[in-house]
């Protein structure tokens, strides 16, 4: 088959809300080969995103019965389909690549998939990303930052939107971002094992042995881990939550990418930006020391101790709140944005809404071609 097979995998894969572009390095293509043998790619040409049992794929298949199943659930192992299990038996779905089966692979990573998700990452960002008014993840503030405040919605109270009733298991998994950089030689200093899920994906994850799973309380030590580790929350983009990267600028794709815009703030859902209280600022730059996004630069009014007045970039701030709980002064806080992000109910409903936006973009281009 050679690359033909894997080239239709790449366009089936591409038909997903979240995209997968082509690059001109044919990265993509290299990844796919590392994840699928061909057999598994002919199969995964026959797997949509709605979820059918096994038998119900292996009857599209020209391949025995017994054998079709095997190699399904074979996959599903592997993290290349995602398995639902229920009372009645086990149903499969064909993920996204991003969030979804590369996140599964996160144990397969070695130095060439981390090199090749630079190309593949940076062709998201460029096709599936930019100016798209649905996006498949949100900022959510740390705790610290938005307490006590009356406006905060539950979803953007960090500690309210993953624990309660309905929200668990909750399971826990090394960060694939800060795994390409181990396998690249780079140092990482920060947690390793932040990758969050919830619910029906946590499952897959402890069944599949990609995470470990954790208990309400040992849930709640974890984000503060990572807000301690300076870590910034990155959910779901709805109200019920799937998964929640914890992200920063030395580490991660999306840190990467988001810093070429010069206005990363346009570039994400997020609720809030920072302000600094002129007056009460002493110059003392821990806040710019925490920034993951360099949105905290110095003016040129005098603060104490031959010191310069610090001020919120509004334009970079994507509104996570780590500055705040480390000023000294308290002059840091968080100011909602003109415009609230009009946020999905659900992991579905923004699957939709990223599909239809993708369609009336191709069918706008096909017009004025």
């Amino acid at each position: 088959m050679g690359d033909e097979i894997y080239t239709r995998l790449r366009e089936h894969i591409d038909s997903m809300p979240a995209g997968y572009p082509a690059t001109d390095s044919g990265a993509e293509i290299k990844m796919l080969k590392k994840f699928y043998t061909p057999l598994q790619a002919q199969i995964a040409l026959s797997i949509g995103p709605m979820p059918e049992t096994a038998q119900a794929i292996a009857a599209r298949l020209d391949m025995d019965e017994k054998e079709a199943v095997t190699q399904i659930q074979t996959m599903a192992s592997q993290g290349s389909l995602f398995r639902i299990t229920t009372p009645d038996g086990a149903l499969f779905r064909h993920p996204n690549f991003i969030m979804g089966l590369y996140e599964w692979h996160v144990h397969a990573v070695d130095k060439e998939v981390a090199e090749l998700a630079d190309d593949i990452y940076e062709g998201l960002f460029e096709h599936h990303w930019k100016n798209r008014k649905t996006k498949q993840l949100r900022v959510v503030p740390v705790g610290t930052s938005v307490s006590g405040k009356d406006t905060v919605k539950s979803y953007d109270m960090i500690r309210d939107l993953v624990k309660g009733p309905g929200k668990g298991p909750y399971a826990v998994a090394p960060c694939i971002c800060r795994v390409e950089q181990i396998k690249k030689g780079n140092e990482v200093t920060r947690p390793l094992e932040t990758c969050l899920t919830f619910g029906l994906v946590a499952q897959y994850y402890i069944e599949n042995g990609i995470g470990k799973p954790l208990t309400q309380d040992q849930l709640m030590e974890k984000i503060d881990e990572c807000e301690a580790a300076n870590l910034v929350p990155f959910s779901t983009n709805s109200k019920e939550i799937v998964n929640m990267c914890m992200c920063d600028k030395d580490s991660c794709q999306l840190f990467r990418n988001l810093g070429k815009f010069p206005k990363p703030a346009q570039e994400v859902h997020a609720a809030f930006h920072a302000a600094i209280d002129a007056d009460a600022c002493i110059g003392c730059k821990k806040c710019s020391k925490k920034c993951q996004i360099d949105a905290i630069v110095q003016t040129d009014i005098p603060a104490a101790k031959k010191r310069f007045v610090q001020r919120v970039d509004t334009d970079r701030c994507i509104g996570c709140g780590l500055c705040v709980g480390t000023c000294p002064q308290n002059a840091i806080t968080m100011v909602e944005n003109a415009v609230f992000p009009d946020v999905p109910d659900n992991a579905i409903e923004m699957s939709v809404r990223m599909a239809k936006e993708r369609m009336a973009i191709a069918a706008a281009s096909k017009e004025m071609a």
